[in-house]
């Protein structure tokens, strides 16, 4: 059967393109989606009534959407319709697209799935909703979800110039507000992302795998070019790490 991290993910993609089809074309939002009461999949009486639905649903040719996530998406959509930059980001761009690429350094095979794929901007853009979108509260966002190493991997990947996010709130007032990280920033992230990338590698080549601690020592080797150094730096250190 589908797990509970599938069944989320379905429910985030189903919610991300009927905020973007609100957005858009809210006049064709009936025709795709069907608005149902929210069931309880815990208990056997809500996993039949979700499936009873959900055969409704594929008959019509619709995708599923529950009042609450309704309401929500209606509310968060009324208040990006006013953000006319957000509107043109959106216009005639692609969503949730599949994008592969070969890493040309490492050999690894790369995947991305940007929100907002515009097809004549140098742009992509990434709808994050939260709680609160206010600059102090997305920029701690972007950097306990580590958003600012994804930024540059995704410009990079795709060959693009700028990268928005558009931090969308799910609870009263609903406010949308648009961000981008400033160059250093993203600089720096670049460097985070490609170290990811040449240590995945390494790891994979020395079939070694690090701890926490291991891993400090890792990165500090990667920084100062001795990598072939770690495991007798590792063998005589103490194993504790200064913080």
């Amino acid at each position: 059967g589908e797990g509970k991290d599938d069944e989320k993910e379905r429910r985030h993609l189903a919610v991300g393109s009927a905020f973007h089809e609100l957005v858009l074309e809210p006049h064709k939002f009936q025709d795709h989606y069907m608005i149902v009461p929210k069931c309880d999949q815990r208990t056997a009486k809500g996993q039949a009534q979700y499936a009873a639905y959900e055969n409704l649903a594929k008959s019509s040719g619709k995708q599923l959407i529950f009042d609450d996530e309704a309401a929500m998406i209606m509310n968060m959509a009324n208040t990006a319709r006013l953000k006319k930059p957000l509107v043109e980001l959106m216009r005639d761009s692609y969503r949730e697209v599949s994008c592969y690429k070969q890493d040309e350094k490492t050999g690894l095979m790369m995947r991305i799935r940007p929100d907002i794929l515009p097809e004549n901007k140098s742009t992509i853009g990434d709808l994050k909703t939260c709680l609160d979108s206010s600059k102090k509260e997305f920029t701690k966002s972007i950097y306990s979800w580590g958003y600012d190493i994804s930024v540059p991997y995704y410009l990079d990947m795709l060959g693009r110039e700028h990268y928005v996010f558009v931090a969308i709130e799910k609870a009263a007032p609903f406010q949308t507000s648009m961000y981008q990280i400033d160059d250093e920033k993203v600089e720096y992230g670049r460097k985070k992302y490609r170290m990811g990338l040449d240590l995945i590698k390494w790891s994979m080549d020395n079939n070694f795998w690090c701890d926490y601690n291991e891993f400090e020592v890792l990165k500090e080797c990667y920084e100062l070019e001795n990598l072939d150094q770690f495991f007798d730096i590792i063998e005589k250190s103490e194993g504790i790490i200064l913080i």
